[in-house]
């Protein structure tokens, strides 16, 4: 497998130097024919503009042509791209691309991080038993279910927008646009912190009666439940507690409450408007 990645990474130069020799031979005019104004920009100005795609756009945009293929499959571009992603989201802060082989593209593909130009859901849904008496007007056999959603929509800027609410994923997602682009608020929504470390999200919310905290993992390929595909698009939610005090200390905090978490995980939705 060392000898075919190394095939591949020759390939890449190779195509790359050749598409910069055929365009180093083309005027600006042909250039804009061509390809549009993107095509004579600095690189730097170039990465600049791409900052405001969301990570994984990259991968669609290799698809455009053979010069972005070229301009966004180097080391120099991954490099830039685990500095997005894992500097906020890490809690140490740290690449360490040596445990990667020295690759930045093999670190971006391999090391957990929550995905970003989506949002995570989580649908839970109980039958309520039916409390009967001379004022009950729901008929005989009817069944009374509540379904609520849990919104997890991850910002690389360390933030994360939470939700909970009985509102389905097509209603809430033009909400989340709003707030994303007005810094507007939502009663039912509110913007939270979030860390990632290994395959664990750690999530802490604050309402204006007492803290929360959000334990989530990201789970691999193996562990995934049928249906969910792609990598890092499911999180197992594995602990919610609450404290008034804010302190999550199992030994010291004195108003810790622990709740029941659902068993299912949440999945990934992916838009490209968030």
């Amino acid at each position: 497998s060392g000898v075919v990645k190394s095939d591949l990474k020759t390939t890449c130069l190779e195509e790359g130097e050749n598409v910069k020799e055929e365009e180093s031979e083309e005027t600006q005019e042909e250039l804009l024919k061509r390809g549009g104004p993107f095509l004579i920009f600095p690189e730097e100005l170039s990465h600049r503009i791409l900052t405001y795609l969301d990570v994984d756009a990259y991968g669609i945009m290799a698809l455009v042509s053979p010069h972005w293929k070229a301009f966004t499959r180097t080391e120099a571009v991954y490099k830039k791209l685990c500095e997005r992603c894992y500097l906020k989201q890490s809690r140490r802060k740290a690449l360490h691309v040596s445990r990667f082989g020295g690759s930045y593209r093999e670190m971006l593909e391999t090391r957990p991080r929550v995905r970003t130009g989506g949002f995570y859901v989580l649908k839970y849904s109980k039958v309520k038993k039916i409390q009967r008496d001379m004022w009950t007007e729901i008929p005989v056999g009817a069944i009374l279910e509540s379904v609520y959603y849990r919104y997890m929509y991850f910002r690389g800027d360390g933030r994360v927008l939470y939700a909970l609410t009985s509102a389905p994923p097509h209603e809430m997602l033009p909400r989340f646009v709003k707030m994303n682009l007005t810094g507007g608020k939502d009663k039912n929504a509110l913007w939270a912190r979030y860390e990632v470390h290994r395959h664990n999200v750690t999530v802490w919310a604050s309402h204006p009666w007492h803290d929360v905290r959000f334990e989530l993992k990201l789970l691999s390929d193996d562990e995934k439940v049928s249906g969910i595909k792609g990598v890092f698009t499911a999180m197992s939610f594995e602990r919610h507690v609450s404290s008034v005090s804010g302190n999550f200390d199992e030994n010291e905090s004195t108003d810790l409450v622990k709740f029941t978490v659902p068993t299912k995980p949440f999945r990934f939705l992916r838009d490209w408007r968030l």
